[in-house]
């Protein structure tokens, strides 16, 4: 039988792609043109008002420079609430 997922917390994966955003000292204009994603669109992901599409998370990874897995996980929850 397969199990569902785990839940997934579009607000920590937001956190976590501002605060990388952040530490590349990247503003939101820079990241869109290395991504390759909208302005707009990296505001709604980063506020949590947009899940993104893995290609999506992809891209924004790449144009901050690291691993798509970095980001996801962090949206990740677990049940004993650890991400």
């Amino acid at each position: 039988m397969i199990e569902p997922p785990p839940p997934y917390d579009v607000t920590a994966l937001g956190l976590s792609i501002a605060k990388a955003r952040q530490a590349a000292r990247l503003t939101l204009e820079q990241l869109a043109e290395r991504s390759g994603i909208s302005r707009r669109q990296l505001i709604d992901i980063e506020q949590a008002n947009k899940t993104p599409l893995i290609t999506t998370l992809h891209a924004i990874a790449h144009g901050l420079g690291i691993p798509v897995g970095d980001l996801a996980q962090r949206g990740c929850t677990h049940d004993d609430g650890s991400p």
